[in-house]
């Protein structure tokens, strides 16, 4: 029993999120009614998240660094554009914003409307991708350290690049979220530069897919009394959000 779960956990991990007839088709001498009962085993011990019709890969509870920015790009791509389009709704023209470094950030980048605004980012990516897509955003991007693994700049003095900086709604990412340790990255500086931003900001938004639940990265860069809406997919919790519900705004 116990190198079946591992069997299955190995390959829910590889593919990062599967369906009950996928696994089934994997291990064809395992019977669905076996493979739910060890899913539901596996989720108990949150080495996965059950999703509609199948499971997804939780992240370590507690991890070092952060994944390539290139791996992360290709998981739950329709959790992000889930994501996106609820964040959209908070969107307000004519405002000052900030978008976040990540692959979550990125799809909102891409579906922002081509509005008149000002985009505070310390994500390459998201400034070409906003400046070379859309004519009417101005585009204001933080200087520092580019890490290659998240494709963000850091700065030890990011509070000074950000003293003149009004930022209206800061769309922030994290890479994990516990109830108790709160929202956290794999990099101190990175950690630095969100808790910087989410102090200049009027709301703070915070996208966080379903998988980063009850992952716990090196440092914490904010809990939920720092933000003011939480934007998650279909397969949150359900009992999480009945705990979260009187502490922060839910969409």
């Amino acid at each position: 029993m116990k190198e079946r779960r591992e069997a299955i956990r190995k390959f829910i991990e590889e593919h990062g999120e599967v369906s009950i007839g996928e696994l089934a088709e994997a291990f064809g001498k395992w019977s669905e009614m076996t493979i739910r009962r060890d899913l539901d085993y596996l989720s108990g011990e949150r080495s996965i998240i059950l999703t509609r019709g199948g499971a997804r890969y939780l992240p370590g509870r507690y991890g070092l660094s952060e994944d390539i920015y290139s791996e992360r790009e290709q998981r739950n791509p329709q959790s992000k554009q889930r994501l996106a389009e609820k964040a959209l709704t908070l969107f307000e023209p004519g405002k000052g914003i900030f978008i976040d470094a990540g692959t979550t950030a990125m799809v909102l980048a891409r579906r922002l409307p081509d509005e008149n605004m000002v985009v505070v980012t310390s994500a390459p990516n998201i400034a070409l991708e906003i400046a070379t897509r859309k004519a009417r955003p101005a585009v204001v991007m933080l200087g520092g350290t580019l890490a290659r693994n998240t494709i963000s700049v850091s700065n030890p003095g990011v509070e000074t690049q950000l003293a003149e900086l009004n930022i209206d709604t800061a769309f922030m990412s994290t890479s994990g979220f516990d109830e108790t340790a709160g929202f956290s990255v794999g990099h101190q500086l990175d950690a630095l530069l969100k808790r910087a931003v989410i102090k200049r900001a009027r709301r703070v938004v915070m996208l966080v897919d379903s998988s980063k639940m009850g992952a716990m990265m090196t440092f914490t860069f904010a809990h939920l009394n720092d933000i003011d809406v939480l934007v998650t997919d279909d397969d949150f919790p359900v009992e999480l959000e009945k705990r979260l519900a009187g502490k922060v705004k839910i969409i």
